[in-house]
């Protein structure tokens, strides 16, 4: 039997449940020593994969979860994520960020001037300091959060939209907003995404995937010097320590992550680099460790030796130095301040998709962009696609019909189609608004359907010039808040075979899922680390599978039947510009299919906005989430506000994530 905590926690993630079901939940959590949060990240991975998004929480359905569960188990997995280090005396690195301002004058295409001109920084950044990335009380969003008590269970037939779910600083204070536009401005060169897609070739993506470890070996190598201990190759027999440096990957060419789900510790092996040892890859012991979190495509560093050239036995992993942190100029701060009159940078995120799976109805897009205009009145909204879903049933069957068009006017293809349905409610917008358009890989109108992936084409949408169209990733800042953004699911794609005997206060990994998979990223410095990426697959009928296998015939034509549109699509040459430069950002933002959340991971806002409009079974069934992020104006005097950087000539660290509020709220 459950005791009162856990039935407490139980309704108030999975809602009101009986208590056979809670027993039921219970059992399974012990049969696979889940955490309680990984237990909620297993359903809620078995319903979006298993069920197309939605099941309720009863006994019989806990049953199929614990079955699908040891399907996973018995395939030779455990899922998790890997991360090196959280200590809280890292060293913090101040770092300035090279902006281009971005256009609002006709003609200037892409939404940048024909001539970018960088901003000209007054000062060289200051060395090394040793700070604190995030107070430790602060390393999780747990403890700022809204009490869940206040929620409604998800059963409640009453649905309130625009209500608030969670709450990250909610003692942080929104002011009045005032009229003056703040400034926007790019981290990307918009000309390096209009590359040509489906043209990979084998050599170029070995080239990338080789370049990668070299560049990781380099700086291993630096912060070797003076320790006694050299770069070899983990191949070759060794009786002492080496370190080494490599590619995670699995033991099998075959490997699925949607299929087998995850790896485990005897399934790993480390593969070099051409230079490092000769592309070779050899078996990992981790037996030695304590703990580890490694996944397929993680770059690593480790300490170790082969003493009968069969297997590289891993004695320690290595760390490496952290990204640099944002910093801006004092006088930037004053004109900022000054500018702002003192009141709140407002900016609201979103995701699609904007209607239901089952159809093309955007009435609820339509009442929300009234919402924004009457009530939210943001600065910017950052929307990310799909704005026209390419898997929504009615777009995939092709019987759609906008009502109101005579029958000589119905849309002729895909274009027409978003620009009379979707245009319109867009245009909507207040135009003192600045939007951001980010695109998905699901989007009918983009030109590329791998990632990374050249922005929308605004005019060919129809936008006025108070849109703006950024490329999937992006990084841009508004005001002195630089924000990354991806529309890649690395949440849900990225599974990790993690290992933690060490006490929770010891421990330099993330015990939660989500933590470990945001440092990753961030240690990767890579909006998508995993190599190589996720194939989404749907489940079909033997019927619907034979049908589609006798058409197709030949030897992947079974795999080829449950591949549906969607994943991660890697463009490998061109992985490159899906990395996060040379400092971390102030928020990272990435849309993931799983619960929404908003943490503070080593001084950087982590959110998923989650879906304005989730997959449901149910076509009346429209919940969903958005996010608003209310940021306070720099105020060098202030406390939990700026913060100056030492031995440096008027740089302060930005320090958004004590002095932004952020909301997440139902769609």
């Amino acid at each position: 039997m459950a005791d009162e905590e856990t039935k407490k926690w139980i309704n108030s993630q999975f809602g009101a449940v009986d208590d056979e079901t809670v027993d039921r939940l219970v059992s399974v959590k012990d049969i696979f020593n889940y955490s309680r949060d990984d237990l909620y990240i297993q359903w809620e991975a078995f319903v979006v994969t298993q069920e197309n998004g939605e099941l309720d929480v009863t006994a019989a359905n806990v049953d199929r979860f614990q079955e699908w569960a040891q399907k996973g188990l018995n395939a030779g997995s455990t899922k998790k994520t890997i991360s090196n280090k959280k200590s809280s005396d890292s060293k913090r690195r101040p770092m300035i960020r090279s902006n281009v301002e971005l256009s609002s004058s006709p003609g200037a295409g892409f939404g940048m001037p024909s001539t970018p001109q960088f901003k000209k920084q007054r000062t060289e950044p200051p060395s090394e300091t040793t700070l604190a990335s995030s107070p430790s009380q602060f390393a999780t969003a747990n403890n700022t959060m809204l009490s869940l008590s206040s929620r409604k269970p998800e059963a409640d037939l009453l649905y309130e939209p625009n209500t608030v779910l969670e709450c990250l600083n909610p003692a942080v204070e929104t002011t009045e907003l005032n009229d003056h536009p703040p400034r926007l401005s790019a981290n990307f060169d918009p000309e390096k995404f209009k590359f040509r897609t489906m043209a990979m070739k084998l050599l170029e993506s070995a080239d990338v995937l080789d370049d990668q470890i070299d560049m990781f070996s380099l700086k291993f190598s630096t912060e070797l010097k003076g320790k006694g201990l050299e770069l070899g190759n983990p191949c070759m027999n060794s009786q002492s320590d080496i370190a080494c440096c490599g590619r995670i990957v699995p033991d099998s060419p075959y490997y699925d992550s949607m299929i087998t789900q995850t790896l485990n510790d005897k399934s790993l092996y480390l593969e070099t680099s051409r230079l490092g040892g000769i592309g070779q890859r050899v078996p990992l012991d981790l037996s030695n460790l304590q703990e580890y979190s490694f996944f397929p495509g993680q770059i690593v560093g480790l300490k170790g030796r082969n003493p009968t050239g069969r297997a590289f036995v891993v004695h320690e992993v290595l760390s490496l130095p952290e990204l640099g942190t944002p910093v801006t100029h004092l006088a930037e701060l004053q004109d900022i301040k000054e500018s702002s009159n003192g009141e709140s940078l407002k900016v609201v995120m979103t995701s699609g998709p904007f209607s239901n799976h089952h159809n093309l109805n955007f009435s609820k897009l339509e009442s929300f962009v009234q919402h924004l205009n009457n009530v939210v009145k943001p600065h910017v909204a950052v929307v990310f696609g799909p704005l026209l879903d390419i898997t929504n049933a009615a777009v995939a069957s092709g019987e759609v019909e906008v009502p109101g068009l005579p029958a000589n006017q119905q849309p002729r293809d895909l274009d027409e189609l978003l620009r009379a349905t979707v245009t319109p409610i867009l245009k909507k917008i207040d135009s003192s608004i600045q939007v951001i358009l980010v695109p998905s890989l699901r989007d009918s109108a983009s030109k590329h359907t791998s990632y990374p992936q050249s922005a929308f084409d605004r005019k060919k949408l129809g936008l006025p010039k108070n849109f703006k169209c950024f490329p999937n990733p992006s990084t841009f800042s508004i005001n002195e808040v630089v924000i990354s953004a991806s529309n890649a699911d690395v949440f849900k794609d990225l599974k990790d075979v993690y290992k933690s005997n060490v006490s929770p206060d010891k421990s330099l990994l993330f015990s939660n899922r989500f933590e470990r998979i945001a440092n990753h990223i961030f240690e990767q410095r890579r909006f998508y680390p995993m190599t190589p990426g996720s194939v989404k697959r749907q489940a079909l009928s033997k019927d619907d599978k034979d049908k589609i296998v006798g058409l197709a015939d030949g030897g992947n034509a079974e795999d080829l039947a449950e591949t549906q549109v969607g994943g991660s699509s890697l463009e490998v040459p061109y992985l490159g510009l899906t990395e996060l430069g040379d400092s971390l950002p102030d928020i990272l933002v990435i849309p993931s299919e799983l619960k929404f959340f908003a943490k503070v991971i080593k001084g950087v806002v982590v959110i998923n906005p989650g879906q304005f409009v989730r997959a449901h079974k149910d076509p009346s069934k429209e919940d969903g989430s958005y996010v608003v992020i209310s940021v306070s104006p720099p105020d060098i005097e202030g406390d939990d506000n700026v913060e100056p950087v030492e031995n440096s000539n008027g740089l302060y660290y930005n320090n958004i994530y004590k002095r932004s509020r952020v909301e997440i709220l139902r769609s």
